[in-house]
């Protein structure tokens, strides 16, 4: 029944801290050959004439692009200041200048360089709408890894506006560019265009784009969307931290039944991996009426040595197979749970769990053993039900002793005059039984 419970929990289920971004510049976003292959420059574009780059100045970039591929990107830098110095060059030849200098810059980490050196390229009137567009991606991505935020979004939105089809990717960028200046709302508004981006274009969402709206609608307190992405995370990127974070927030709206199928469906997983994880799990069964499944949890956790066999520990076991009714586990969860008692608690629990299988000597000798150890929240507990397992054995004279010592209890007093009263007139009865035995031989 349970089972069937947790599996329609999980249908229903259906619908980190911000992951490091990555957002290094690459040699290809350097090239304008390169941007000239990117999504953008796929589809239909409004073509620019620009002027042709001769001869002597491709040879002056192609040398210093070789000397930067080689590594040795401070050879490239005179060979390109030295072209850039020489009269009648056209806004394309310069441009292609500048770039390959940033590209030099780049390689030799020097980031306020690189960037004034792509600024120098946009400053050109006559460029290709590739040359253009790699460079304000570059420009932005690199003063988004320079933390200037707002730079950054101003040339997101100066790419946008540029290349006209939306891209996810940048929409997310420009989301977590928002997030880091702490306005979590406007952040907001273009993490979820990033995914309405992604899905108008039958693309893969990706799974740290699903987070960021976590992380956003958790700072701005919106609960319930929240649960909604976190239920698309755990069906589309199984995590552990999406099924607790989400068991977490059902366990706050008070949805225990949610909660717990969250719980055990991270446990089906092999999720759980640390002794508090599944002991959690184990009172939550418990709690939820389904004692054999927590008693199934905690043995498994003690096999695989997850769980450290302690009095508590032994004791939550006991516990819930006493609960599922299953006497024999119960009694030898119970036994060995003594192992580690510190007072006569367990002894008492061991005893209770054997006079309800009927094995009233054995608990008559825990009772004693409870009363030995000593520490008893209710020791006349103890003195009545021990009495009721004498009786039993019918050791009656032991048996009053029992109900004798109970009775300093106010509240059991009267049913232990009760029992004694029963003991005294069975007593009789089986002496006259005796006599009249006798008498008959």
């Amino acid at each position: 029944m349970f089972r069937r419970l947790i599996l329609a929990s999980i249908f229903w289920l259906l619908p980190l801290a911000l992951n490091s971004l990555n957002v290094g510049v690459t040699s290809g976003h350097l090239y304008a050959a390169t941007a000239e292959k990117t999504g953008a420059a796929k589809k239909k574009q409004r073509t620019r004439k620009v002027p042709a780059m001769r001869e002597r100045t491709y040879k002056s970039i192609a040398e210093a692009q070789e000397f930067i591929e080689n590594e040795a990107a401070t050879e490239a830098l005179p060979i390109l200041k030295k072209l850039l110095e020489k009269r009648g060059l056209n806004d394309y030849e310069i441009a292609q200048a500048w770039n390959m200098l940033a590209f030099a810059y780049y390689t030799l980490d020097d980031m306020k360089n690189t960037i004034s050196a792509y600024e120098q390229v946009l400053k050109q009137a006559k460029i290709t709408l590739a040359l253009e567009l790699g460079t304000l991606r570059s420009l932005f991505q690199l003063y988004y890894q320079q933390e200037e935020y707002r730079r950054s979004i101003a040339y997101i939105d100066r790419w946008m506006k540029l290349n006209e089809l939306p891209d996810a990717g940048t929409m997310y960028l420009k989301s977590t560019a928002y997030y880091q200046l702490d306005q979590f709302q406007q952040s907001l508004t273009f993490a979820e265009q990033v995914v309405a981006i992604a899905e108008s274009q039958q693309k893969t969402v990706k799974e740290n784009w699903l987070y960021l709206l976590v992380i956003l609608y958790n700072e701005l307190k919106d609960y319930d969307n929240v649960v909604v992405v976190l239920e698309r995370l755990i069906v589309e990127y199984s995590k552990k931290q999406y099924w607790m974070h989400l068991a977490g927030l059902y366990a706050e709206k008070e949805q225990d039944e949610k909660a717990l199928a969250a719980y055990y469906s991270a446990y089906l997983q092999n999720m759980l991996t640390r002794e508090t994880e599944v002991i959690m799990l184990a009172q939550r069964l418990l709690n939820a009426e389904v004692p054999h499944e927590a008693a199934v949890v905690v043995q498994k956790g003690f096999d695989d040595g997850l769980i450290k066999r302690d009095e508590k520990n032994m004791k939550l076991l006991a516990q819930a197979w006493t609960m599922s009714r299953d006497t024999t586990k119960a009694i030898d969860a119970w036994g060995r749970a003594t192992e580690y008692a510190e007072d006569g608690e367990i002894f008492y629990r061991l005893a209770q769990a054997q006079a309800n299988d009927d094995q009233h000597k054995n608990a008559v000798k825990s009772y004693r053993d409870a009363i030995k150890e000593g520490d008893l929240n209710k020791p006349r507990d103890v003195d009545f039900w021990m009495g009721i397992s004498l009786m039993q054995l019918e050791r009656w004279d032991q048996a009053v002793s029992a109900f004798r010592s109970a009775s300093k209890d106010k509240k059991k007093a009267k049913q232990c005059r009760q029992y004694i009263r029963y003991i005294k007139g069975e007593q009789r009865r089986q002496r006259e039984l005796r006599k009249m035995l006798e008498a008959s031989l």
